[in-house]
């Protein structure tokens, strides 16, 4: 079932995050690796946090988010990297997620260029190198393309 693997994407990324903090609020950035996430990297991503949200970016995205938006976001900002507004809402999200200090999780749906439709699931995660200050976001990513209705 799709949208049982959309959430079993989420819920294996959070179970990944808790066990990369331990006793710590937060995992570091550092902590974050291919060999740790395995066959999760390529439904993850990084967000790099910053003074200025508007600035926030993509540090790495992994194979699922790459092929939902047809090119590899790395370095691009998030509030313009995705598609008709969404850079926006998903913005705000990411400023949830910094100030709650704890994970956001998100469901919706996207219209791409070509006008075809995709419903997405991800989550949010907060890193921290000191303990305390949210410095990067590392989020899981899944979708499925919605079929036309004839």
């Amino acid at each position: 079932m799709a949208d049982g693997v959309e959430r079993r994407a989420n819920s294996r990324c959070l179970r990944y995050w808790q066990e990369l903090a331990g006793a710590r609020r937060f995992p570091s950035r550092a902590d974050i690796s291919v060999s740790t996430a395995g066959d999760l990297w390529d439904h993850m991503f990084i967000v790099e946090v910053t003074a200025i949200p508007a600035d926030y970016r993509f540090v790495m995205a992994g194979a699922v988010l790459q092929s939902a938006l047809g090119r590899d976001p790395t370095g691009e900002k998030v509030s313009t990297a995705l598609p008709g507004g969404m850079g926006t809402r998903t913005l705000f999200l990411h400023q949830a997620a910094v100030g709650l200090k704890g994970p956001v999780d998100d469901a919706a749906k996207w219209t791409r260029e070509d006008g075809s439709e995709l419903l997405y699931r991800s989550i949010l995660l907060p890193l921290s190198d000191d303990g305390n200050t949210v410095n990067a976001l590392l989020g899981a990513f899944s979708y499925r393309p919605l079929t036309p209705q004839t």
